[in-house]
């Protein structure tokens, strides 16, 4: 009798496993701000920083010195670090619209595989993630995974 009132076992599709993936990814580029700020907040905070350590050190760029170098690495590796924050957010902006679900779920069809393998990698992180330098190559890595698996949406 009380079968009935079973409820029905929910399907993850591609659409939810990519959200969740952005989800986790962009909490723990976040994770040493404070969890009280609401989440969009935060990352405005941190692409906020990341424009402000890149014009400091653009500021400071001399191919003359070693600390000029330095700047100049440091201004590259920020750059870069900006873009992909920027990028993340983006995606997952249009991942919050329930209205694209289906649209996103079909043209996400040929990567199925390999979303659902980075979604169980991102399930199952503490298997991997056993130090601090371990736990950001494995988000670097997944960065780019979903990067790539999603670069085609636009």
């Amino acid at each position: 009798m009380f079968g009935i009132f079973k409820e029905s076992e929910k399907i993850i599709d591609t659409y939810e496993h990519v959200s969740f993936i952005l989800k986790s990814l962009l909490t723990y580029e976040l994770k040493d701000l404070p969890i009280r700020y609401e989440f969009w907040y935060r990352i405005a905070i941190r692409q906020e920083e990341l424009r402000t350590l890149n014009t400091e050190h653009r500021a400071k760029i001399t191919m003359t010195t070693a600390v000029g170098r330095f700047h100049q690495a440091q201004y590259e590796a920020t750059k870069q670090k900006l873009a992909k924050l920027e990028r993340l957010a983006d995606m997952y902006k249009s991942f919050c619209i329930e209205d694209e679900r289906e649209a996103l779920n079909h043209r996400l069809l040929f990567h199925k595989e390999a979303i659902s393998e980075l979604y169980e990698h991102v399930q199952n992180k503490e298997l991997y993630t056993y130090c601090d330098a371990v736990q950001q190559q494995f988000w670097d890595a997944v960065g780019e995974d979903v990067l790539n698996a999603v670069a085609h949406l636009d």
